[in-house]
């Protein structure tokens, strides 16, 4: 894990100082784990975003699918001139090389190069698994390391990998996937904790055997851990796997599994930091102006629909309170709840927030609250410089049981962000039963600017654009759905950019299907 100071000096963090002995990126890549069965299968997304982000007129794409055991089957070299929407299809690529398979289990790497500074050594690709009625979205995971000086910076401390939802049921199977680096890994092992519902923990090591270079692997939690169903007693719990894993960047592929309805909802890993205790994992408290960090979530109350807040154990040492404010759509505050929580880190606790409760105890009309700003407040001077949620959203008494469970992190009261001219955002966007929230939504106190908006959305067909403007307010909130001129310019899945003359724009997508799934991530 590289040190937060770090990471925003190595990404041209603004207001930030930049190393000169910085080396510049020119390659960024991704590498997932697919799947193709009866039920599913995987697609990777994403848009020319360097083109506009960076200027950079031209990059390089090779496409490489791997087999299970790492071997590749396929390698496919492409050119990106354009800005447009683009994805590559795993089905596609099976047929290429005429393998006809329910029953495949493999990896998608991509890597961009460019002879220009891309600065982020991991582009914005979106992996999704989708079936007839269902999907599941996450941004880019694991990546190989580009050489020695890029695996030695990010691996300055080891920590393990949390902060998401697990289940062990009948009907529901938890699991971690990754696809090996380089290197082969003689015996991969990993330490686990379990938290329940109630907090407890449950301790233990598993073993994976031998793992070739560029395997992929897929663990269902169940199989290693066979206390996990009883342990976790039909509810969700979250774990922290402490692996041995080497030569690539760790982020698993994680989430749950459905067999009456046969699905996944998905997420990434997060750093467990509760032993990060060092100077630089902090963020010391500099300016009274602003909270120690704040995040906007759109709430979801009406017809069935839930809204969550996981607060996971998994924060550098420290206690902090927790307050909610709601809004509504036009960002007139509704309510407070002052200190609504206190964290402490001694009782390391598993806390999910209702926030359907939360409105019915207060009696308050479900259709009129949009959305919650969440305001950590640090005991002390020091805050953590890495404060992650989980955002569930779902809908019950549905055929599909698992929620959308989005990885989120909080936005630190950085005053050099105040002085930032404006932000550049974007979103995949889907035709069917897509939505995208956004928030004009900041962790200043008494935040007083408006947002001037464009959204400019892409497609994969050609260069077209389609462009429309929109004003937010503080703390107001944006929801589109997609009307017949969008789904007529964009015909299948696209893009949209959201670009600001304010530095604080928020915003998720999601999509939601008659089955009750949910699948969703927050922008890029």
């Amino acid at each position: 894990m590289k040190s937060y100071s770090n990471h925003l000096a190595s990404r041209l963090e603004y207001g930030e100082t930049v190393d000169l002995s910085r080396k510049p990126i020119l390659r960024s890549s991704g590498i997932f784990p697919v799947i193709k069965n009866k039920n599913f299968s995987s697609r990777i997304l994403f848009m020319g975003y360097w083109l506009l982000k960076r200027n950079i007129p031209e990059v390089g794409i090779i496409i490489t699918l791997r087999a299970n055991n790492g071997n590749i089957l396929l390698r496919k070299i492409k050119t990106i001139t354009s800005t447009q929407a683009f994805s590559v299809e795993l089905n596609s690529l099976l047929s290429e090389i005429h393998l006809i398979s329910d029953d495949f289990l493999g990896s998608l790497e991509i890597e961009f190069n460019t002879t220009r500074d891309m600065v982020f050594p991991y582009p914005a690709l979106v992996l999704q698994f989708f079936g007839e009625d269902f999907s599941s979205c996450v941004h880019t995971i694991e990546r190989i390391y580009n050489d020695f000086e890029d695996m030695v910076e990010n691996e300055q401390s080891k920590v393990p990998e949390t902060g998401f939802d697990i289940h062990s049921t009948d009907d529901l199977t938890s699991f971690a996937a990754f696809v090996n680096g380089p290197l082969k890994n003689h015996d991969g092992i990993i330490d686990y904790i379990v938290t329940n519902s109630k907090s407890e923990k449950l301790r233990g090591t598993f073993h994976l055997g031998p793992i070739n270079p560029y395997e992929s692997k897929l663990i269902k939690l169940g199989e290693y851990i066979p206390e996990l169903k009883n342990f976790l007693e039909n509810n969700s719990g979250s774990i922290s796997l402490n692996h041995n894993f080497e030569g690539f960047y760790p982020r698993l592929l994680v989430g749950n599994m459905q067999h009456s309805f046969p699905s996944v909802s998905f997420t990434h890993s997060y750093y467990d930091c509760t032993s990060c205790n060092s100077e630089s994992d902090f963020w010391s408290r500099t300016n009274e102006n602003f909270y120690d960090s704040s995040v906007y979530v759109p709430l979801f109350l009406s017809n069935d629909f839930f809204t969550e807040l996981i607060i996971y154990p998994n924060f550098s040492p420290s206690d902090f309170y927790l307050d909610i404010v709601l809004y509504d759509a036009a960002g007139k505050e509704l309510h407070k709840l002052k200190d609504f929580i206190l964290i402490k880190n001694k009782d390391s606790k598993l806390l999910k927030i209702n926030f359907n409760k939360i409105i019915n105890e207060l009696n308050f009309d479900k259709n009129t609250i949009s959305s919650a700003n969440i305001i950590t407040k640090f005991v002390g001077s020091k805050i953590p410089s890495r404060i992650k949620f989980g955002l569930n959203v779902g809908i019950k008494n549905s055929k599909s049981k698992l929620p959308c469970n989005i990885c989120f992190n909080t936005k630190v009261g950085n005053p050099n962000i105040d002085s930032k001219p404006g932000s550049f955002h974007w979103s995949p966007i889907f035709v069917q039963n897509s939505l995208i929230a956004l928030s004009n939504s900041s962790p200043k106190k008494n935040y007083s600017k408006d947002a001037n908006i464009e959204l400019t959305f892409f497609r994969k067909e050609d260069s077209k654009t389609l462009s429309r403007n929109l004003v937010l307010t503080p703390f107001s909130e944006f929801r589109l759905k997609l009307d017949d001129e969008l789904k007529n310019f964009l015909k299948e899945e696209g893009w949209v950019t959201i670009k600001s003359d304010n530095p604080y724009i928020q915003g998720y997508y999601f999509i939601f299907y008659p089955s009750g799934s949910v699948a969703g991530d927050h922008f890029f």
